[in-house]
């Protein structure tokens, strides 16, 4: 594959987008040089697909890949001729965490990541943290795995237990349908009505830099949504367009859309 390194970076404006993408244009590479699978750092899904669609057509396969189906954080994967894609190839590791819910407050994402972060790690090599009762799951790459089971014995004031798991399955996030009418398919009118927010509070949300589009950030209220779009409120909930499916009598127009909390 011949890629005009120059003409691609060229391309993107944001200086650390503009790095990740050379660092996988490097996996690539590498991964048709040696004819072994490679794979970048994680990194938001956003990012991760832009580049996986700028780098499509040569002569390998491209997978993105998180740990589990839905990641929030995920690698890229080149895989070279000759080579089978595989998930399992991507050497991503779930880290159990846990700890004594009865002697401690409830720990949160940020006080894991805090800890995580703490021993030195960077945010590049840690990919989701689920956080459930009394434990959190941390997929990280396995050349880290080890190194946080033994040096990490605290979470904040907490005292914690730490390991390897296998076959780490994350909750199902559960999706309710709904249908509703709004005036337009702008950004701010869409999201409001499927989490019955105010509109007001919802364009609130969206100039606070706070929702997302297909993992990109959407500052403009007025943006117009379409089907197959996922609308993620951070901290709130996610929305995904299931159909638009016509107007109505009063020429609002009728959405089926699907509700993650």
């Amino acid at each position: 594959m011949v890629m005009n390194r120059k003409e691609i970076l060229k391309g993107i404006s944001d200086e650390a987008d503009r790095l990740a993408a050379a660092k996988a244009m490097d996996r690539l590479e590498l991964a048709v040089k040696t004819y072994t699978p490679q794979f970048t750092d994680f990194m938001d899904p956003y990012k991760a697909h832009s580049i996986k669609d700028m780098l499509s057509g040569g002569d390998c396969e491209i997978i993105v890949y998180g740990g589990y189906a839905d990641s929030e954080r995920v690698k890229i994967g080149f895989f070279p001729e000759f080579t089978v894609p595989d998930e399992k190839d991507f050497e991503i590791v779930p880290v159990e965490i846990s700890y004594k819910r009865q002697f401690s407050r409830e720990l949160t994402h940020r006080d894991f990541l805090g800890s995580i972060l703490g021993l030195g790690i960077t945010r590049e090599k840690t990919g989701d943290i689920i956080v459930e009762e009394s434990r959190a799951i941390a997929f990280t790459d396995s050349d880290i795995a080890d190194y946080i089971v033994i040096n990490l014995e605290r979470v904040g004031h907490t005292k914690v237990n730490v390991k390897i798991t296998e076959n780490f399955v994350p909750k199902t996030r559960e999706a309710a349908e709904k249908r509703f009418t709004v005036p337009s398919l702008r950004l701010d009118a869409v999201l409001g009505g499927a989490l019955n927010i105010s509109r007001g509070r919802t364009a609130e949300y969206i100039k606070g830099e706070k929702v997302f589009i297909n993992w990109k950030k959407e500052i403009s209220v007025s943006h117009t949504v379409k089907e197959g779009d996922m609308i993620t409120l951070r901290g709130m909930g996610r929305v995904k367009i299931n159909e638009i499916i016509g107007n109505t009598k009063k020429d609002r127009i009728l959405l089926s859309v699907l509700v993650y909390r």
